[in-house]
């Protein structure tokens, strides 16, 4: 304001000062005239070239005065009016530099971190991560944005690197795969706290790219990862195996069940009917299957007459 006040004042100089001009060279303009008319010229020069309309709905502008270090940072509509101007070089958005404007306060994004490589096996072998983070966006000054010029990708891929390396350093590649998962699959206040190191910026999911996966970063890791592949086919083709003998095994152990419950029944047959009686009655049980079998058809009496005889043996 105490810009725009000079400004207005100047203007008023200058219009006294031209209608003085004018009242020196006699050309017939009364100076009362003049006076309002130049300053009015003026003010309606400076309102087309130094007056900007901004419309910041959904993100924030920084804006700065030329002859002066003041900074505000504002969203919405509003007339930018000069020595004002809205900032355009990221370099001075702080965190948000490679952002394409200043994220509003509770604004939801998404941060694409470059890829990270991890080592693992104590570094004998290499992942490589493709990751993103979800997050909310926290109140911010402009002071935060003067003292963190490292952008929030650098440090969300620095931040995430260290927890990655941190958990699998030590560890072999198939133990390290399993750890890296259950870390993109913590919930919500677990992820917060492993990245709370991050400026205006509250992470809520950590994620892997939808089209990514965790890839071997050099010859030796995919050289490991095949072996990794080949032993677990390998496991598969055992389990299976042995399901298979599990199944055969249970059908001998039925065999051998049935088998031993025929032989119970027929000693129990000898031991009422004696070895003799036991056979015709065996003998009728074929008899009676066959007729059975073939419809009732086909058979002479003679079978009818051994099951007769044998239904009538005594008891």
């Amino acid at each position: 304001m105490q810009n725009q006040a000079a400004t207005v004042g100047i203007f008023a100089i200058a219009s006294m000062l031209v209608a003085s001009v004018v009242d020196l060279n006699s050309s017939g303009f009364s100076p009362m005239l003049v006076a309002p008319m130049v300053f009015v010229a003026l003010c309606f020069a400076w309102a087309i070239f130094c007056v900007r309309v901004v419309n910041s709905h959904g993100h924030r502008v920084l804006v700065r005065s030329w002859f002066s270090d003041s900074a505000s940072l504002k969203e919405g509509s509003l007339l930018v009016v000069f020595p004002e101007y809205v900032v355009e070089d990221k370099n001075q958005f702080g965190p948000w530099a490679h952002r394409r404007l200043l994220p509003a306060v509770g604004q939801t994004i998404a941060i694409d971190v470059p890829d990270i490589l991890v080592p693992v096996g104590q570094g004998l072998y290499c992942l490589k991560v493709n990751t993103k983070v979800i997050g909310t966006v926290e109140p911010y000054s402009v002071d935060e944005l003067i003292k963190n010029t490292v952008s929030i990708e650098d440090r969300c891929q620095d931040v995430i690197a260290n927890v990655l390396r941190s958990a699998v350093f030590d560890k072999p590649v198939e133990e390290a795969l399993a750890e890296a998962q259950r870390i993109f699959l913590k919930d919500a206040d677990s992820i917060s706290k492993l990245l709370c190191a991050l400026p205006a910026f509250k992470v809520t999911q950590l994620l892997l790219d939808a089209d990514k996966c965790i890839a071997p970063a050099d010859s030796a890791t995919k050289q490991a990862f095949d072996l990794v592949l080949q032993r677990k086919q390998e496991g598969a083709k055992r389990d299976a195996v042995e399901a298979g003998m599990a199944t055969e095994e249970q059908k001998v152990k039925l065999a051998k069940v049935a088998l031993q419950a025929s032989r119970n029944e027929m000693m129990l047959q000898q031991e009422i009917y004696g070895q003799e009686g036991a056979a015709m009655i065996e003998a009728a049980k074929h008899t009676k299957a066959l007729y059975l079998f073939s419809g009732g058809s086909g058979l002479s009496s003679g079978g009818s007459g051994l099951s007769s005889a044998v239904l009538s043996l005594p008891s």
